[in-house]
């Protein structure tokens, strides 16, 4: 159940900063669950990208650390690791000039995504043997000259397990990424 409420003070009037979502926790929800679905709710990134048509309150940070870093130019040929929902490829593929006759930017990913325009999206896990050429042979043949990834890997709740995991992921993106890069590739 989802419960808005003003949070504003009391002057009666209701504004978007004003209402809070709370949660109330269900039969069978986890209370970690049911904090990360009021954190979500209330998350003024996931009102904006939604509001504004990103798939993710993730495409935020591609376009800061593009802003910061000029990392993305047009013209050049991107891959997107762990691409679901596909937020970072959404704001790649207008900023490298992708389309759909002249893809640019490919996606990968092992979880279903919805079609973006000018974006090949490859339903498969990078870690599959036949990965790396596939990406190859969507850039027409061509390998990346940059290399995305926002993943992360599931969690457990066990901080030392979880640093395992994450530096695992960390490790095998980067020696695929090393495969599929062009030279002089990022």
């Amino acid at each position: 159940m989802v419960k808005t409420t003003n949070m504003g003070g009391g002057t009666g009037r209701r504004s978007d900063r004003d209402l809070k979502v709370r949660v109330k926790t269900s039969k069978g929800r986890k209370i970690g669950s049911t904090l990360w679905l009021q954190r979500q709710l209330n998350d003024p990134y996931v009102a904006r990208a939604k509001a504004e048509g990103l798939r993710s309150r993730a495409a935020y940070k591609l376009i800061e650390i593009n802003d910061k870093h000029k990392l993305l130019h047009k013209g050049m040929r991107v891959v997107d690791l762990g691409a679901a929902p596909g937020g970072w490829s959404q704001v790649a593929a207008p900023i490298v000039g992708s389309t759909a006759d002249h893809p640019l930017v490919v996606g990968i990913d092992y979880l279903d995504m919805d079609p973006i325009e000018g974006v090949i999206l490859l339903k498969k896990d990078f870690t599959d043997d036949d990965a790396p050429q596939l990406l190859i042979d969507a850039l027409g043949g061509h390998k990346a000259d940059l290399v995305l990834s926002d993943m992360a890997a599931p969690t457990t709740g066990h901080r030392a397990t979880d640093h395992l995991r994450i530096m695992h992921l960390v490790e095998i993106a980067a020696d695929f990424a090393i495969q599929i890069l062009a030279p002089g590739g990022a």
